[in-house]
């Protein structure tokens, strides 16, 4: 419902949603949890009773006809083309967020063999990097109707505009939250630990690297949404997959050997910038693709 009320620009009933159930849920947490002496049952009912009521918010924005979708059981009939077209979008995301879990267990792995507190460090690093991601995939949320929006009307100047403007408030965002994270980055590593100078070390090295790649990241990450947002699943996928998967498996597998315990820590600072050359090349290909597809519909117009 989310992802359906999103796609027709509804963005304000989509925050409202959002907003309603994950307020609820940090309300009824605490309620739950120690109030009523529920425990983790408590945990998971709050979430439980917070998604019903965000679906809800969404039911009532469709059943009241304000949306410009309707469902019904009985025009409901999937062909192969539809079935492809989703799959070709679908699958691309799925495989994202599993190379995600998988770039997470073979970063424990890895640390395994340096002990607990490199572990505790690294897991320190993914939580505060992965805030700021969260946030850069939330606005490239809103960003990827308007670029398909715009590609499917053949709005090429609106496209173009709409790609600088993600990119300028993105890389901005990345900037800002980058420099942080760098320049901070022993103070921010000292508040997951009560003197562990191991893990301070570690993480702080880690976070410092992670904080002058992550300024890259709105930029690639705008290129990996546009692909997707255009239809041309394979190009996304293959750039979704580079900064947690083609890239990142193979320096997280051989780096450490040749290096310790920095291969580990560098790894994905390192494979970040890999996958930004790579972005920019594939970008470079996309819009040369973009002009001229946008020269043969002004000479079609012409004649």
């Amino acid at each position: 419902m989310n992802n359906i009320v999103s796609s027709e620009g509804a963005a304000k009933t989509t925050m409202c949603a959002l907003l309603l159930g994950a307020v609820l849920n940090i309300g009824l947490d605490p309620l739950f949890i120690y109030a009523l002496n529920m425990g983790v049952a408590g945990a998971a009912i709050a979430t439980a009773i917070s998604q019903m009521v965000s679906t809800l918010v969404y039911l009532t924005y469709v059943l009241r006809k304000k949306s410009a979708f309707s469902f019904s059981v009985k025009v409901f009939s999937p062909t192969g083309q539809m079935m492809a077209e989703i799959l070709k979008i679908g699958i691309p995301t799925l495989v994202f967020q599993l190379l995600t879990s998988l770039s997470i267990a073979l970063i424990n792995r890895a640390s395994g063999d340096y002990g607990d507190s490199v572990i505790a460090g690294m897991g320190a690093v993914t939580r505060i990097t992965s805030m700021g991601t969260l946030v850069v995939f939330g606005f490239l949320k809103g960003f990827q109707p308007i670029a398909g929006f715009s590609y499917g009307a053949k709005k090429f100047d609106r496209l173009r505009e709409a790609i600088k403007t993600s990119i300028i408030w993105s890389t901005s965002f990345c900037l800002v939250v980058g420099l942080v994270m760098a320049v901070f980055s022993t103070q921010i590593i000292s508040q997951f630990t009560e003197g562990d100078t191991q893990m301070i070390l570690a993480g702080q090295k880690s976070l410092f690297a992670n904080g002058l790649t992550f300024i890259l990241f709105g930029f690639y990450t705008v290129y990996s949404s546009l692909f997707l947002a255009l239809g041309k699943g394979a190009a996304g996928f293959f750039l979704g997959a580079c900064r947690q998967g083609i890239c990142f498996i193979p320096v997280i597998l051989l780096l450490p050997m040749v290096w310790g315990m920095n291969g580990i820590l560098y790894a994905q600072p390192i494979v970040d910038v890999i996958s930004v050359v790579i972005t920019v090349v594939m970008a470079l290909h996309l819009h040369r693709e973009l002009s001229r597809a946008e020269k043969q519909i002004m000479s079609n117009s012409e004649m």
